[in-house]
């Protein structure tokens, strides 16, 4: 009885903590392209699909050659319009596959040790309760909740995954025989994650050799290797702004150890925080590095019995090479870099294997030190939670401020203040744009953005609309494009009961002048107004050719029509 109700908390526990990630990717969510996806999604599939350029699959991205990633992105924009909703569901699917895989090797590795009996099934699944939680914590929402990213969890999974086949793989027969082939496949693919995946079939090379594999299978994964770094490395050119590993070790070789055990220690450091999270990093780190060293050195007094055991020892190896590469690259941007975000995916995944590596050491403590662990485990599920929560904190603001970039986009509004909430401002930001708008192509065939461009200047009919609310709040000049006057302010129909999305902007004589979008919190205006009223703020563009002293505010979606003066030391 007691161990089912501890297993009923641990997995609604883990529940819990899935579901606040999931809330978390739906209130970040937006349609509009963020940073690397203009050139990385959008742009590879203008030069895919329009171009017809093929070799956009293989080429590089920074330091990386993101095969796998392209396929998701080129299959979002084909069958999905390329809004990213694919995507993200697809960073949580390939989360999901880290989970089962870990499932197998834990039921595995509690099995070898215990014989199959009971209580090893019920720590099992107590296990995989936490690493669930574990797995999709938000802690890595730079991960999770962009559509980007999904490299991140493939350079990561893969991996494991080929480990764990080829731990089982060195017995003869077809069982073995087809491990062994599976193993080979996904190692190769893993240089169609990140960078980080050529030292896969390398590590299993040496993992083979460690094990006593058969010298056909061994050699097999050494011209494996030869291959995959040969392909790899043609035609391969360092991103420029970037260091190299030797550079860098020569060089700075304490601040690169330094950021290598902040890296791998990042989830204790954005659990706690500050000062003692960093240092709280630095010694986990060290306490999962002498930890991986003993188990390798107390497998290797038998290899062959201990294959699992060593893929988990490959594996922890391969995500510290991945941190020591990723160090000596980018150490010149500062140590504190290693602890961002979207690094703590592979640090999440390096502890979830020193997990499954310790865990039947972890049962016996559990056993003879019960109330201790028991504290332990509450102290980290309740600090695991806490941070879990910051998934709640609205993303209204940040989400507006890239959609009404795209709508200085789409009038090609010189606006870097806006536009930089998207992407660095710059002449080829604006030549993928024009192609994305003129082909109607993924958020540029989307409502409110969809042939805005193309109206400016289009006399439109008066027709009878009810008053809408609002006020115009302020109307300023934009540094840099004398042609737009930027316009801020709220919009809200009384007799709709709503805001309107899209709001066209007219001049007396009814041509259109510009476009603007809602969706801004406002909550003054909810106070004062209407609840529903909560998103009514809009911030638009006005062509100065087309701007008078006062302009009709005309709901799209909404019908509603407000009258409203514009400053005349504005418009000249």
């Amino acid at each position: 009885m007691r161990q089912n109700l501890g297993l009923t908390a641990a997995w609604s526990f883990a529940i819990i903590m899935v579901l606040l990630a999931v809330i978390g990717a739906i209130r970040a969510f937006s349609v509009v392209p963020y940073w690397d996806m203009w050139g990385g999604t959008l742009g590879f599939y203008i030069a895919t699909a329009l171009d017809g350029n093929s070799a956009a699959w293989w080429a590089q991205h920074n330091e990386h050659r993101i095969v796998l990633s392209r396929l998701l992105f080129w299959l979002d924009y084909a069958l999905f319009g390329g809004t990213s909703v694919f995507l993200i569901i697809m960073n949580f699917v390939i989360v999901g596959l880290a989970v089962l895989t870990f499932y197998r090797i834990v039921r595995q590795r509690m099995r070898d040790v215990s014989g199959g009996n009971q209580s090893a099934d019920v720590t099992t699944w107590a296990a995989m309760a936490f690493l669930v939680a574990w797995l999709y914590h938000w802690m890595q929402w730079e991960n999770l909740a962009w559509g980007f990213q999904s490299q991140f969890f493939l350079a990561q999974l893969l991996p494991l995954v080929a480990l764990y086949l080829l731990s089982g793989a060195r017995q003869a027969g077809a069982a073995g025989r087809n491990r062994f082939v599976l193993a080979c496949i996904t190692g190769f693919a893993c240089i169609g994650t990140m960078a980080n995946g050529v030292i896969a079939l390398p590590l299993m090379t040496l993992y083979a050799l460690l094990t006593r594999f058969p010298w056909q299978r061994s050699l097999t994964l050494a011209l494996l290797s030869l291959l995959a770094l040969s392909l790899y490395f043609y035609g391969y050119s360092s991103p420029g702004n970037h260091g190299s590993i030797l550079e860098t070790f020569l060089r700075q070789p304490d601040d690169l150890v330094y950021y290598v055990l902040l890296y791998l220690g990042t989830p204790f450091y954005f659990l706690t925080g500050g000062d003692v999270g960093m240092r709280l990093a630095a010694i986990s780190t060290a306490v999962m590095a002498a930890l991986t060293v003993y188990a390798l050195v107390k497998s290797l007094r038998s290899p062959t019995q201990n294959l699992l055991t060593l893929a988990l020892v490959f594996y922890i190896a391969y995500i510290a090479g991945t941190a020591l590469g990723t160090g000596g690259g980018r150490l010149v941007f500062g140590v504190e870099q290693a602890a961002s975000n979207r690094y703590t995916t592979p640090a999440l995944m390096a502890w979830a294997a020193l997990l499954a590596l310790f865990l039947p050491a972890l049962e016996r403590g559990w056993r003879q030190y019960r109330p201790v662990a028991l504290f332990a485990i509450a102290c980290l599920g309740a600090a695991m939670l806490w941070r879990q929560t910051l998934a709640l904190q609205p993303q209204q603001q940040v989400v507006f401020n890239r959609e009404v970039a795209v709508l200085a986009l789409e009038l090609r509004v010189r606006d870097e203040q806006q536009i930089n909430s998207v992407y660095v401002m710059d002449q080829g930001l604006f030549n993928t744009v024009a192609v994305a708008s003129e082909y109607n192509i993924g958020i540029f065939d989307r409502f409110p953005w969809r042939d805005l461009a193309p109206q400016l200047g289009n006399i439109v009919r008066a027709r009878e609309a009810a008053s809408c609310q609002g006020h115009i709040d302020q109307v300023s000049a934009i540094d840099g494009d004398n042609n737009y006057l930027r316009v801020d302010g709220w919009l809200f129909s009384n007799t709709e009961d709503r805001t309107p999305q899209l709001i066209q902007i007219r001049n007396p004589i009814g041509e259109i002048a510009g476009f603007a979008l809602t969706g801004q919190p406002r909550p003054d205006v909810a106070e004062a107004v209407d609840d529903d009223a909560e998103r009514s703020g809009f911030r638009g563009y006005i062509r100065r050719e087309y701007s008078q002293p006062q302009m009709t505010l005309s709901g799209v979606d909404v019908d509603c029509a407000l009258q409203v003066d514009i400053p005349a030391t504005l418009l000249e």
